[in-house]
């Protein structure tokens, strides 16, 4: 299914995305497990029509977006960032972000070496007493 190129609202990208992604029935189950199928597809139901007082949280729609992510489906996140004015988003390579959390991790460490070496030198030279 190729995306629109414009959305109505916020709700007509949302129901875009769910139906990308399989439809009410299988995305629902995603957003409740503890629902029973029926019983979670007609909340997701009732959540894309604008008739109705019911909204997914934030969470939700977050959840949505990365769900989303996974399947190449972008009409979300895409929608909101160009409704506030933000350029089209470019979803990460998990391949890149995981060697990017691994180089701060890395370099985390390291800080944490230098920090404990200098400590070290402080405590002995009476500089630095342990508390407790």
């Amino acid at each position: 299914m190729e995306p629109k190129l414009f959305y109505d609202d916020e709700i007509d990208a949302l129901r875009a995305h769910v139906q990308a992604m399989g439809g009410t029935k299988e995305v629902a189950a995603r957003i409740w497990p503890d629902k029973t199928p029926m019983a979670a597809q007609r909340q997701l139901s009732d959540c894309l029509n604008a008739n109705r007082s019911e909204r997914l949280s934030p969470s939700q729609l977050l959840l949505l977006m990365r769900l989303g992510r996974e399947q190449g489906v972008h009409i979300l996140a895409e929608y909101l960032m160009g409704e506030a004015g933000y350029s089209r988003p470019i979803p990460l390579d998990p391949k890149d972000e995981a060697s990017q959390l691994l180089a701060k991790f890395d370099e985390c460490m390291s800080l944490a070496g230098q920090l404990a070496t200098r400590m070290e030198r402080m405590r002995a030279f009476g500089g630095l007493k342990a508390v407790g």
